[in-house]
This record gives C-alpha cells, sequence and structure tokens, in this order.
C-alpha cells in the first residue's frame, strides 16, 4: 500500500470509526485494532475540548451538556480542513444553533460568533498605524477613491441581541440572581491583539461606515453606506477619528480606471 492510500484509509477510520480496511497492516500486540481505538478516541476528545475551550461563555450560557453533545457531533460532521487546530471551529455557532430551540437559536449563535471573533483577535499582533499627515499627500477630490487597510486585530459584528452584555456577564464570573434577555439591535467593534481583547458598542452609522472599510470598500462606498443608515453622518469627522484611534494602518490611492472596471 503507498502512502498516500494509507494515509487516506486511516483518515477514513478515525473519522468514520470503522478500522477494518487496515486490519491487514496494523501490527502491535494482540489486537491492533484495539489499539488503533486509542487514535479515534483521542482524534474526537481533542477536538470537542478544543471547540468548548474556544467557546467558554456559551458552554456557560447554554449548558455544557448540549454544547459538548453539539460539539462531539459537530466533530463527526465537519473534520478539520487546516492543519491549524486555532482555526478549527469558526462554523460551529451556527450549528450549534442549528440544534437549539427557536427561542435561543439566535443569540446563541450571536454568542458564539462574538466569543469565535474575541479569540480571532487576541491573536493578532498591531501593525503601526498612520497619522493624520498620511492624508496630506492625497488629493481631496481622489480621497473617496481611496481604501485603507485596518488594524488586523480588528472584527465587526451585527447582532439582534445584547449579547456583548452575556460575555461580560460571564468574564465578570458574576451571576446574577435574575436576567431578561431582551432583543436589542447592537453593532459591536471587536479588538485586541497580544492575548488582550475589547469590546465596544458603535452606532449604526458609524459600524456602516467602518465595517464596508475593514472589507475593502473605498472611503466613498462606506460614506455612502453610513449616509443611508444615518443622514446626520460625517465621513470626514469618522476617518479622523478612526485615524485617531490608531486603527489605520495604510491608505491605498485606488487607479480610477480599476474602479470604472470594478463597477461594471
Amino acid at each position: 500500500m503507498r502512502l498516500a492510500e494509507f494515509q487516506a484509509q486511516a483518515r477514513g477510520a478515525i473519522l468514520d470509526g470503522d478500522a477494518l480496511c487496515l486490519r491487514s497492516v496494523l501490527t502491535g500486540g494482540r489486537d491492533p485494532l484495539t489499539r488503533f481505538a486509542i487514535h479515534q478516541r483521542h482524534y474526537e476528545a481533542s477536538l470537542v475540548r478544543a471547540l468548548i475551550e474556544k467557546f467558554p461563555a456559551t458552554v456557560w450560557l447554554a449548558g455544557s451538556s448540549f454544547v459538548t453533545e453539539a460539539a462531539r457531533a459537530f466533530v463527526q460532521r465537519h473534520p478539520p480542513h487546516a492543519p491549524c487546530i486555532a482555526e478549527y471551529g469558526a462554523d460551529f455557532p451556527a450549528y450549534l444553533a442549528g440544534r437549539a430551540d427557536a427561542e435561543r437559536a439566535d443569540w446563541l449563535r450571536s454568542t458564539g460568533e462574538l466569543e469565535w471573533r474575541l479569540g480571532c483577535v487576541a491573536l493578532a499582533v498591531d501593525h503601526a498605524p498612520i497619522g493624520i499627515d498620511a492624508l496630506r499627500s492625497i488629493e481631496a477630490a481622489r480621497l473617496a477613491d481611496c481604501t485603507v487597510v485596518l488594524q488586523p486585530g480588528l472584527s465587526y459584528l451585527a447582532a439582534d441581541w445584547p449579547v456583548d452584555d452575556l460575555v461580560k456577564l460571564f468574564l465578570s464570573e458574576t451571576a446574577p440572581d435574575s436576567y431578561t434577555l431582551t432583543a436589542e439591535r447592537v453593532f459591536l467593534e471587536v479588538r485586541g491583539a497580544r492575548g488582550t481583547f475589547s469590546m465596544a458598542r458603535l452606532s449604526d452609522g458609524a459600524f456602516a461606515f467602518r465595517q464596508p472599510l475593514a472589507q475593502g470598500s473605498t472611503i466613498g462606498n462606506a460614506a455612502e453606506a453610513a449616509l443611508d443608515a444615518d443622514r446626520g453622518f460625517d465621513a470626514g469627522t469618522a476617518l479622523l477619528q478612526l485615524i485617531a484611534d490608531g486603527l489605520v494602518t495604510t491608505v491605498h490611492a485606488v487607479d480610477t480606471l480599476m474602479r470604472m472596471e470594478r463597477q461594471s
């Protein structure tokens, strides 16, 4: 058996739990299949543990048994597709919400998505931010066609529930005697670097401006989106504030021809 063939069969045996196809190539002990089962159990247990450790607030809110059962099923149906275990679990909040009752599906998913983003941004390393002087070399008429690069440890999330309050309750290690979760539209900016993270609520206009910028939109298009959300939005002041907060690392001028091709 060639190595690639053996690796494919070993992977299938671990995922499916059926190692009979490997009986002829396994050695060691009186029952090699029993020894191989150790790897099967370790695979599942390690990934389930990795998922649970990424979503501690969700476990605290929804219950350990419920999340653990969902994590075990998720691992069986959605094996990793990348060698880095830190990248595993991005789709788990949606999967978890699909297993929950309708009353808690939405806030469970949003809570999980917030936790996932907090974990991701905490691994980032800040880049040197630009200052206001960086805009002086750009003609005012061309500024709307520019794009910006934001700090790598930034993420934006809109939710229909105050999930930031839920996560803060978990982080404070205090459980109130009673808590009523009321639907509320929140726009969150999540920032982190070198093991730390923070959450802040944004106005609908600020969120509509910053999120497109983070996704590569031009300043002009982001400003239009913000004005649609808030007719009193001041894009110039918002851009200066973004730079003053140290969140912009680069400004790129977009060639007019490239912009026209992209719009067509």
